[in-house]
């Protein structure tokens, strides 16, 4: 049995399957953010320098676009718009994230 099968066997292997795309959304989104940027730590501790702060918000602004892509892209092979959903969400939750450490570093004159 495939593992799509697999996952589809049973009462609630929709919201099984629905599951997993889901959450291939937000992992999407969270491994592209890891791959193309540094970690919010580094965006708050070296922030204050205003061109740094600035490439630093442009590799976020690469990873959400990028991530993005992907998820669209993966909603409309697999005909259902939850990869989509979840690299939506896990973006916004990142974008939060990675603005706050730029804001702190503003702040904080670190």
């Amino acid at each position: 049995m495939a593992g799509e099968e697999a996952l589809a066997a049973g009462e609630n292997g929709n919201r099984k399957l629905t599951a997993v795309l889901f959450m291939g959304g937000v992992y999407l989104a969270f491994d592209a953010m890891s791959t193309i940027n540094s970690s919010p730590w580094t965006h708050e501790t070296f922030g204050q320098d205003a061109k740094k702060a600035e490439s630093a918000q442009w590799y976020v602004r690469q990873a959400i676009g990028t991530s993005l892509a992907f998820g669209a892209m993966s909603s409309y092979v697999g005909g259902t718009p939850w990869p989509f959903i979840g690299t939506g969400i896990a973006n916004g939750y990142l974008f939060w994230l990675y603005r706050r450490a730029y804001n702190l570093a503003k702040q904080n004159g670190s």
